[in-house]
């Protein structure tokens, strides 16, 4: 059953769309968090212009505020926003990467508390050099998803803190600026990778930023099976590891990069230019909705790590579309190689689209999956 697409809120009635959408949606594009935050602002009666909207989702707080920016890691939120302002016929809204500083001087910042938390805390740490004193920041998410570190850290970074009333299982915070100073926060973590036999660095956003994931682990130790390329596509590709190691070992002599995190892109692309300081015409890094809105030449290899999690839910519709992204892309008898959890079913997609399907590997959590395209 499709969810609802009407959202009343203090500013008015909006119809919202999740981005990406699969046909008969069943998940909203607004949770009770996005809401408990309209109502602290309109309470506050601050004016758009001098508000920033942080991490929004599905582009909600943007439809409703209007605000100065909104600041963002993610190209999907991005393309999200887009979509709703246009329908619901909204004024545009600046976007402001998280890769750099939001632009203004806001003073009210409305925030959902993002999954990953040193990726909040770097926030924090921007934030906490943009704000004048007696800026409030507005801090929301759902009881389930909150770390107990979210009061604290908005305390050390940005004031004094409240734990405001909780609703619908979400919950609300306000911190208010004040002139304590705060050290800027460490953003880089990373880790040496044998297989590429360099060190990898990672912001603050990307995904196993500070060790090696198994799945990963298990597709490099396949790439010795496959057959070299032209071109290849790390695509989802993080801090760029699948790519870079096939670089290394010779797999191909030009590279793509393409991720939805600007974070992931920007490291991806230092890690390239860093270990490969004198091949920088062979790397194209592209920061979009997979490989939607690509129109370069074509790889005839991909390899990808596909993500099971939309935000906080675990949901393989992600996964499934960037296999048919893989699909859409690849020239015939291109190959795809990817890792996936054992527990999701990704075969039936493989098949619609591919053929001599073949299972390289597998452990007790993971498979690798090589194809070729119709």
């Amino acid at each position: 059953m499709a969810a609802d697409t009407l959202c009343k809120t203090p500013f008015g009635n909006f119809r919202l769309l999740r981005y990406p959408a699969r046909r008969d949606e069943p998940l909203q594009a607004w949770c009770a968090a996005d809401l408990l935050l309209l109502d602290e602002v309109h309470r506050l009666a601050v004016p758009a212009k001098d508000i920033l909207v942080v991490n929004d989702e599905h582009g909600m707080l943007g439809v409703a505020l209007v605000p100065s920016a909104v600041w963002t890691d993610s190209a999907l939120a991005a393309l999200a926003l887009q979509r709703n302002l246009a329908q619901n016929q909204r004024p545009d809204v600046p976007v402001a990467w998280s890769t750099t500083s939001p632009p203004g001087k806001a003073s009210l910042v409305a925030l959902r508390v993002p999954k990953q938390l040193p990726y909040f805390e770097y926030q924090l740490s921007v934030l906490a050099h943009r704000l004048a004193p007696g800026a409030i920041v507005l801090a929301a998410g759902m009881d389930k998803h909150l770390s107990p570190r979210v009061a604290p850290l908005l305390e050390q970074y940005i004031g004094p803190t409240q734990r405001q009333r909780g609703q619908r299982k979400a919950r609300l915070f306000s911190a208010c600026r004040d002139g304590r100073q705060t050290a800027p926060v460490a953003t880089g973590a990373g880790y040496y990778c044998e297989a590429l036999g360099a060190e990898l660095q990672s912001q603050p956003n990307v995904f196993s930023r500070d060790s090696l994931d198994a799945g990963s682990r298990l597709l490099l130790a396949q790439l010795h099976q496959l057959q070299a390329a032209g071109t290849l596509l790390d695509l989802a590709c993080g801090n760029g590891v699948l790519g870079l190691t096939a670089f290394r070992q010779g797999l191909a002599p030009a590279l793509i990069f393409a991720d939805e995190s600007a974070m992931a892109i920007a490291s991806a692309r230092s890690n390239a230019l860093r270990i490969f300081p004198q091949d920088s015409d062979c790397f194209i890094f592209h920061h979009d909705d997979g490989v939607v809105n690509y129109h370069g030449a074509a790889a005839d290899l991909i390899l990808c790590n596909p993500p099971f999690h939309l935000n906080h839910a675990v949901d393989e519709y992600a996964g499934r579309r960037l296999l048919e992204q893989c699909a859409g892309h690849l020239p015939a008898g291109g190959r795809l190689c990817f890792v996936a959890n054992r527990h999701l079913d990704y075969l039936p997609t493989l098949k619609r689209h591919f053929h001599g399907i073949e299972k390289l590997a597998q452990d007790r959590r993971f498979v690798v999956w090589l194809a070729l395209r119709r």
